[in-house]
Parts: structure tokens; C-alpha cells; sequence
């Protein structure tokens, strides 16, 4: 017995050790992307792009499920190219992680206003059309998404979001450049450096102790529910 308890503990604390292993390849790998303007261009090379419009993810349906199709540089080349885009409008994505092969993923949005180029955005049906799929709002879909793309999807329209929101510096007025991920915007006039914004958010769950205080909007899909939430402003608790 003793034995049998001792294997299973060893092979329990292999299988943790080999998890955070690639938890901090992973996030080695990430970091160096973010720093390392030309390695994260290489990786644009072999990952994958998940695509938006106006911050609404491109899904497709499958059964009562959403999924998010991935698309290579190549594909992604191949569909600008299509409606008059340049290929630089690929520098606009953001890198939103990794698998465990290193395989990187970015995502990039087809309907905001290009920051790198003069390329406006493109037309929401056509390309739905091309890509056989809808830019669904991600509230919308969220719960009818697995769990790694729902995770993947939330963090990049924050992060895209973001970068729309602050293309030019609050001190000097001057325009800011992302770096090739996305983790950061610089100043060109001061070089003063800029990063993505977290904000605390709460989420309360009201019970009497057998049932629960729950809320829906009128675009919520039958059936979809959500707990109260808001946000912290600074100093409250």
C-alpha cells in the first residue's frame, strides 16, 4: 500500500513540475515577443490571427456553439491583398499568447482605422462573406464559446480596444506607436511609454441560500443569465 501511495505521489509531482515548466516556457517565450520587435515578427510568420471588426470577433456557428477560426499570415495576407489592403496593416495586431508549442496568436481588427497605414477599414459584409462567418458581438457569444477562446477573445478586445483608445500621448498631444506586440505605445515626441490599463471590477453574487439574485438584458441569448457586477473607482471599498 505504501508503495502504490508512494508512485502515485511521484507521478503527481511529475505531472505539477512538467506544468509549470511549460507555464514558464510559455510565459519566457512571451515575454521575449514583447520586448523583441523582430522576434515577434518572426512568429507572425508561423502563428495564427484571430480577426475582428469593430472589436467583434469573427465566429462561425457550429450547432448551439461558437467557434473562432484561426487564419495563417499567408491567408491573412491573401485576404488583404483581395479587397486593395496593404500587408503592412498586419502591424496593427497584437499578440494575446501561446500554446504550448510556441505557436503565437495575435489578433487583429479589419474595421478600425489603420494606424500603421493609409488603409481605411474594410467592409464588414464582404468580408464575412469571404471568411464564411459573422463578427458577432463578443457578449453576445461569450457563453457559447469554450473556454480558451472565450479567455483568448476577452484579452484581445481589451487589448485592441486599448490601443484604439489611445493613439496619442495625454502630455505632449503627439501621436504613439505600438511595438510590434502590442504590449506597449511610445511617445514619438518624448518617448514617454504607455501600458494597457487593468481596472479592478466586482462581481456580487446575492443569495438567500438556496436561490440567487440573477440579471439578463434584452440582447442576452434565451436562457443567459449574469451575476450583478460594476467597477471600483480609486479609494472605494
Amino acid at each position: 500500500m505504501s508503495l502504490y501511495c508512494g508512485i502515485a505521489c511521484r507521478r503527481k509531482s511529475f505531472w505539477c513540475y512538467r506544468q509549470l515548466s511549460t507555464y514558464v516556457t510559455k510565459t519566457r517565450y512571451l515575454f521575449e515577443l514583447k520586448e523583441d520587435d523582430d522576434a515577434c515578427k518572426k512568429a507572425q510568420q508561423t502563428g495564427a490571427f484571430y480577426l475582428f471588426h469593430n472589436l467583434a470577433p469573427l465566429l462561425q456557428k457550429s450547432g448551439h456553439q461558437y467557434l473562432a477560426p484561426q487564419h495563417s499570415l499567408l491567408e491573412l495576407e491573401r485576404l488583404l491583398g483581395k479587397f486593395g489592403q496593404d500587408s503592412q496593416r498586419i502591424e496593427d495586431s497584437v499578440l494575446i499568447g501561446c500554446s504550448e508549442q510556441q505557436e503565437a496568436w495575435f489578433a487583429l481588427d479589419l474595421g478600425l482605422n489603420s494606424s500603421s497605414s493609409i488603409n481605411a477599414s474594410l467592409q464588414k459584409p464582404e468580408v464575412e462573406k469571404e471568411l464564411t462567418g459573422s463578427f458577432t458581438e463578443l457578449r453576445k457569444a461569450l457563453y457559447q464559446l469554450n473556454v480558451k477562446d472565450a479567455s483568448l477573445l476577452s484579452t484581445a478586445q481589451a487589448l485592441l480596444r486599448w490601443h484604439d483608445t489611445h493613439q496619442f500621448c495625454s502630455r505632449s498631444g503627439q501621436p504613439t506607436k505600438k511595438n510590434m506586440a502590442g504590449s506597449k505605445r511610445v511617445c514619438s515626441s518624448n518617448q514617454i511609454i504607455y501600458y494597457p490599463q487593468m481596472a479592478p471590477v466586482v462581481i456580487t453574487l446575492v443569495s438567500d441560500g438556496t436561490r440567487c439574485l440573477l440579471a439578463r438584458q434584452s440582447f442576452f441569448p434565451k436562457g443567459m443569465y449574469s451575476a450583478l457586477a460594476g467597477f471600483c473607482d480609486i479609494g472605494l471599498s
